[in-house]
């Protein structure tokens, strides 16, 4: 691959994320918006009962490199809005705050903890409020850096974002909808800046900013989901 950051409107790679870092140079990058790939992954066979410190320490140093490289392309004016989710294990709620240990992670400028507010629950229970929200860290390099927004927003640096979760025609089980991925574009970049996913999934994030004029990378290892994304960045004009 080329010299990524210098791609006129957008590249998606069918690779997995470490390897699409390697092309990409330093402070090269406007806007990172990412929901990586849960810690309960069952495809490698640890259920929500199994996990064990083994599987939990691997996670944790992958996804060390991973911060460690978003940060290393962040541009110095750049920003990332870092999706995760709390799930549940024998109904008890499990927290993605240990990603705030994580020695890359502590390099970032934490400028803002987002709650994504969404109508119903996906694992109700009368045992507990309802899991009916999501986390969004706002991560930067420095303090020199543009929040956008519409001159008709009432709120625009409310951290509370109520912004639904329907999804019509789900292609990926944790889709993103493009309404979350609008907001975070519109409020992170302009026009002709450069917008990575490097968990690319479903391909939200890349349509949404190609959509909205601004040059994408992605790179999404599955080849099921990596053809989706293709099919649905073709259909957009």
């Amino acid at each position: 691959m080329s010299d990524v950051s210098n791609c006129k409107e957008g590249l998606v790679d069918l690779t997995d994320c470490i390897s699409l870092f390697k092309d990409i140079p330093d402070n090269s990058i406007d806007l990172v918006i990412t929901s990586p790939p849960y810690d309960n992954i069952e495809g490698a066979g640890y259920g929500k009962g199994t996990k064990d410190v083994l599987f939990l320490k691997l996670y944790s140093e992958f996804f060390d490199e991973v911060l460690t490289e978003i940060y290393r392309v962040l541009s110095p004016t750049g920003q990332v809005f870092l999706n995760l989710k709390s799930g549940t294990i024998n109904k008890t709620l499990v927290t993605p705050h240990w990603i705030e240990f994580l020695e890359s992670f502590k390099k970032f400028k934490l400028k803002s903890y987002i709650i994504w507010k969404y109508s119903g629950s996906f694992d109700s229970t009368k045992a507990r409020f309802h899991l009916d929200y999501e986390v969004i860290y706002h991560l930067s390099k420095t303090d020199d850096i543009t929040i956008y927004h519409d001159k008709d927003d009432h709120d625009p640096l409310t951290s509370v974002w109520n912004i639904k979760h329907h999804i019509k025609d789900r292609l990926h089980p944790v889709q993103m909808p493009e309404a979350l991925a609008e907001h975070m574009i519109k409020r992170g970049s302009k026009e002709g800046d450069l917008v990575l996913d490097p968990f690319a999934g479903s391909g939200t994030t890349l349509v949404v900013a190609k959509k909205l004029k601004r040059r994408y990378l992605g790179s999404e290892i599955n080849p099921d989901h990596y053809a989706n994304i293709i099919k649905r960045l073709e259909a957009v004009k």
